[in-house]
């Protein structure tokens, strides 16, 4: 039995026990707001806190002891299993991010999330302070070539959270850097601002992603956060607030995507491409294209498009173009970078119909 489905079950035995013992005893005292806040701390900050311990206040004997404890321990567990959907690693946190998604309804069935808890690394450093800022991967997935990260900032400095409470802007952490091993280095793809978790004052989640295949060999890498940066209410140049670096470690586990070498041509608006290769994997596609000809100043019009289009062996389609980037490299092609809003099922997949040609995943 996996961990998500035994949590599950504990939470709901746990729970029917609690509402039993209730019912018998309807004056049972609920812990305090000391106790919760101090609960609510060490579950924000297990390291700062962990030799601290939990004693009721006695301000009066509770009428049965031992059911208090009871009520005490229950809740400690039920806490803890609510806890583990938030554990670093496992992809628990993606794949109930990924099914609470507005999309999560219109990709149905061609999406699955529960492949997100195959695709978890391990943290090898999963916080770091610096400049009154600590830095936590809640989570991390890779699905063979693209890496998510899930991060929490807590603001330590108590003058810097006085002054985000005062203030309106967008909150932000400078740009994700992955270094492997061998020190490759990869830049992020995308990154989200800091949004405020609600759990704790001054704690705020973000998402940031690195696309790159040859991320599957990197190892044990090292990820690097740079600078916690204010941007105004109307957009501009953001405040740096506070420096980095930011550097935490996590394991990619080696996966295989599905690389197609193609050198078949197409049109697309009129132009004729070559579409050269593709990369595929649940929550992403590169693909290499390049013109026979010298491109025009219109090039890559096409690329905000939606040129590509998902057939589903049960007759449904999807076209999951919401993110791309377009890259130029050295040797003359374009590579378009397309992240998908839902991990993809592949095994479900019937063709790909891409810049006007069917592509079939088997060839």
């Amino acid at each position: 039995m996996d961990g998500p489905v035994f949590d599950a079950m504990l939470k709901t035995a746990l729970e029917e026990a609690l509402r039993r013992d209730m019912e018998e005893a309807p004056d049972t005292p609920t812990p305090s707001w000391r106790q919760r806040k101090r609960m609510r701390r060490l579950l924000a900050g297990p390291y700062s806190g962990a030799e601290e311990v939990l004693e009721p206040e006695t301000a009066r004997k509770p009428r049965n002891l031992a059911r208090w404890l009871s009520v005490i321990i229950i809740a400690a567990l039920l806490t803890g299993a609510a806890a583990a959907g938030l554990a670093l690693g496992g992809g628990e946190y993606f794949r109930r991010t990924f099914s609470e998604s507005r999309w999560a309804e219109d990709y149905g069935a061609a999406a699955d999330t529960d492949q997100l808890l195959e695709m978890g690394m391990e943290m090898d450093t999963a916080q770091a302070e610096a400049d009154g800022l600590r830095v936590e991967i809640l989570d991390a997935v890779f699905d063979g070539q693209i890496a998510l990260f899930a991060l929490r900032a807590t603001v330590l400095d108590q003058d810097l959270l006085d002054r985000l409470q005062e203030e309106e802007g967008r909150l932000a952490l400078g740009q994700a850097w992955v270094f492997s091993e061998e020190g490759d280095f990869f830049r992020d793809f995308s990154f989200s601002f800091l949004e405020e978790d609600g759990a704790e004052e001054g704690q705020y989640l973000a998402e940031c992603s690195v696309l790159d295949e040859t991320l599957s060999s990197a190892g044990l890498c090292r990820v690097q956060i740079n600078d916690l940066v204010l941007f105004p209410p109307g957009g501009g140049r953001g405040e740096v607030l506070r420096k980095g670096p930011w550097t935490l470690s996590a394991a990619l586990r080696p996966t295989e995507a599905l690389r197609l070498d193609l050198g078949r041509a197409c049109r697309v608006d009129g132009e004729d491409w070559v579409l050269d290769s593709l990369t595929l994997t649940p929550l992403a596609l590169r693909l290499t294209v390049h013109q026979p000809e010298e491109p025009s100043p219109e090039t890559e019009n096409w690329i905000l498009s939606e040129y590509l289009t998902f057939h589903m062996k049960d007759g449904s389609t999807v076209t999951p173009s919401r993110y791309s980037r377009v890259t130029h490299n050295d040797d003359g092609t374009l590579q378009v970078d397309i992240r998908f809003p839902m991990p993809l099922d592949l095994a479900q997949v019937e063709y790909l119909h891409l810049l006007g040609e069917d592509i079939d995943l088997e060839e």
